[in-house]
C-alpha cells in the first residue's frame, strides 16, 4: 500500500479529495501488520509489488529483521560506522570535512570548531557506512561571531587569543607582499613585471594576564614550545572576517620589571607570514 504525502496511491485504494499533507515530521501507524516500511524523498514511486531498494533519497527502510539497521546510507544492509562533520559557507557548493566521529549507539558526542572565520555556515552531520558511502546529511545553519585575533592549531584544537590590551588600542599591521620587479630603463619610466606571488605578512600583539594556576612565565614558555618553535602552519583569524594560514616567528616579550603573583602580565608580539590558502589547507592539510 504505497502512499504519497500521506495520501493513498494506486487503484486498489481510495484517493482522498483533499490536498496532500506536507512537511510531515512524524507518522504513527497502528492496527495493521507491516512487513516493511520504506520512506523516501523520491516521488517517482511505481504502484507494483516490487520492494524498493536503498537509494540516495532513502530516509528510512525498515525490514524488521530484529536489528536497528534502518537508516539512510546509500546501499542495502551496511552498518553505519561513523559520522562525518562537514562545513561550508552559505554561498559555497563544496563541503569541508572537519572530522569523523565513531558511531556509538545511544551516546552523544560534542564537537567544537575553532577553525571557522566570522561568517555564516552550514554544518552537516553525515552517516558513513562501513563501505565509506555517505547517507543523507542532517544540516543546520549558524553564524560565527567572535572578537579579537586568534591563533589556532588545527590538529590539537589549541587556541591563543590576541584580544587584550592595557591603556591602548593597538592596531594590527598587515601587508600584501606582491611579486613585483621594477627595472630601470633608458626611457623616462621604469618597466614593471609581476609574478604570481601574493601573500600577507602581519604583526600580532596582545597583553596576557596571569591565570590562577599559571604565572605568565609558564604561559610564555608554553606558547614558545607549542607555536613559535613548532615548524608547521597555524590558522590566524580576525573578528572582521579575515582568516589566514601562516608561519609564526620572532616572538618578542615585554613585561614590568618588578611584579608579584597575580600582577605579572606581559605583552607578546609575534610575526606571521601567510604560507597557504585557507580553503586548500582545510581540505588537504
Amino acid at each position: 500500500m504505497p502512499l504519497i504525502d500521506l495520501d493513498f496511491h494506486g487503484t486498489s485504494f481510495f484517493e482522498s479529495q483533499t490536498g496532500q499533507i506536507r512537511n510531515t515530521y512524524s507518522l504513527k501507524a497502528d492496527n495493521a501488520i507491516f512487513d516493511e516500511i520504506h520512506i523516501t524523498e523520491d516521488m517517482s514511486t511505481e504502484n507494483d509489488q516490487t520492494k524498493d531498494q536503498w537509494g540516495l533519497e532513502t530516509r528510512l527502510l525498515a525490514r524488521f529483521l530484529g536489528n536497528l539497521e534502518a537508516g539512510n546510507v546509500q546501499n542495502e544492509g551496511i552498518v553505519i560506522e561513523k559520522f562525518a562533520i562537514k562545513r561550508r559557507k552559505i554561498d559555497d557548493l563544496l563541503d569541508t570535512t572537519l572530522s569523523t566521529e565513531p558511531f556509538d549507539n545511544d551516546k552523544q558526542f560534542e564537537y567544537i570548531d575553532y577553525t571557522q572565520a566570522n561568517d555564516r555556515f552550514i554544518y552537516s552531520i553525515v552517516p558513513v557506512g562501513e563501505n565509506e558511502l555517505e547517507g543523507q546529511p542532517n544540516s543546520v545553519e549558524i553564524e560565527s561571531d567572535f572578537v579579537g585575533w586568534w591563533v589556532v592549531d588545527k590538529d590539537t584544537k589549541e587556541t591563543v587569543g590576541f584580544d587584550k590590551t592595557i591603556d591602548s588600542s593597538d592596531d594590527i599591521s598587515m601587508t600584501l607582499n606582491q611579486g613585483r620587479e621594477q627595472i630601470e630603463t633608458m626611457s623616462q619610466y621604469p618597466s614593471i613585471f609581476y609574478t604570481n606571488q601574493n601573500y600577507h605578512s602581519m604583526q600580532l600583539q596582545a597583553v596576557f594576564l596571569p591565570e590562577e594556576w599559571n604565572r605568565t612565565g609558564r604561559q610564555y614558555e608554553s606558547f614558545i614550545h607549542n607555536f613559535a618553535m613548532n615548524p608547521k602552519p597555524f590558522i590566524i583569524k580576525g573578528s572582521s572576517g579575515e582568516i589566514f594560514v601562516a608561519d609564526l616567528h620572532s616572538p618578542q616579550k615585554s613585561s614590568p620589571k618588578n611584579t608579584w603573583k597575580g600582577r605579572d602580565y606581559y605583552t607578546l608580539t609575534i610575526e606571521a607570514v601567510e604560507v597557504n590558502d585557507y580553503d586548500d589547507y582545510m581540505r588537504n592539510g
